[in-house]
Order: structure tokens, then C-alpha cells, then sequence
């Protein structure tokens, strides 16, 4: 048994060498390409504005069904939640307008929000619904996914 460990050790150690040094080996060679220092920053300009093109009506205009509805729903309370954490207010507010517009209960997710933001958020999401209701109803794809055209009224009293 002895041996087996003297044997097994060393191969172990070799084996963790090697691996590390072909890390070092491409992470090395991957720097040092042309376009990487390029391709990095695209890459980071695309994934920040990913949050700002998925916050879109582009979405919006394509929903026919409910269960379409519902995902877009969901998705804009998610990047609204995810904008405010950042401390993006105003796309954040942007989306959790657009969810409103959404719901399908519109009156219980403003007394969620009212509850759950603080006032001065609160009164800018009220502010900015008809804004975004607006910007949405001009498009001619957003009027024939609602059906009648028309956005249900929020009571907020």
C-alpha cells in the first residue's frame, strides 16, 4: 500500500502542474491576440446595453396570447426589481410602468407598489404610466395585441 501512495502522489502533482500550466499557456496566448482587447469591450457595451434594450416596447408588440403576456409581465417586474437594486431608477421605473400596463389586475400591483416603494418612487411610477401607455398606444402593433386598442384605468384613489 506504501508504494501505491509514493507512486499515486507525484502523479497527482504532475497532473495539477500541467493543468495549470496550459491555463497559463492559453490565458497567455488569448491575451496577447490582436483583437482581444476589441472583442473584450464589445463584449462589456453589449452587456450593458442588454438591460436597456430588453426594457424596450419592442417585446410588447409581438404578444398575442396570455401566457406571452404573463412572460412579459414577469420579465419587466424582474428588470425593474434588478434596475432599481442597481440604482438605475429610472429604467427601472420604466419597466415596472410597462408591467402595469401589462397586468392583468392592475389596481392590486399599484396597491403592491405603493405599499413597497417608497412615496417619491411610488409618485413617479404614477407619473410615468401614462407616458409609457402612450409611447405603447402609438404603435400600431401594441393596439392590435390589446384587442380594443385601449389600456385599462388605473384607480389609484
Amino acid at each position: 500500500m506504501l508504494t501505491t501512495n509514493i507512486r499515486f502522489w507525484p502523479l497527482v502533482a504532475a497532473v495539477g502542474v500541467s493543468f495549470i500550466g496550459y491555463c497559463v499557456y492559453f490565458d497567455r496566448k488569448r491575451r496577447n491576440a490582436p483583437d482581444f482587447h476589441e472583442k473584450l469591450k464589445a463584449k462589456r457595451q453589449k452587456q450593458k446595453q442588454k438591460p436597456q434594450q430588453t426594457g424596450g416596447t419592442s417585446s410588447f408588440n409581438k404578444i398575442n396570447d396570455a401566457e406571452e403576456m404573463r412572460h412579459y409581465f414577469l420579465e419587466q417586474i424582474q428588470l425593474g426589481e434588478d434596475c432599481l437594486t442597481r440604482g438605475d431608477i429610472d429604467t427601472g421605473l420604466n419597466c415596472l410602468a410597462k408591467a402595469v400596463l401589462a397586468c392583468s389586475q392592475p389596481q392590486n400591483l399599484m396597491v403592491f407598489f405603493q405599499q413597497s416603494l417608497p412615496s417619491e418612487l411610488f409618485q413617479e411610477l404614477i407619473t410615468r404610466i401614462p407616458k409609457i401607455a402612450q409611447s405603447m398606444e402609438d404603435s400600431a402593433a401594441f393596439s392590435a395585441a390589446l384587442g380594443s386598442g385601449s389600456l385599462p384605468e388605473v384607480d389609484l384613489e
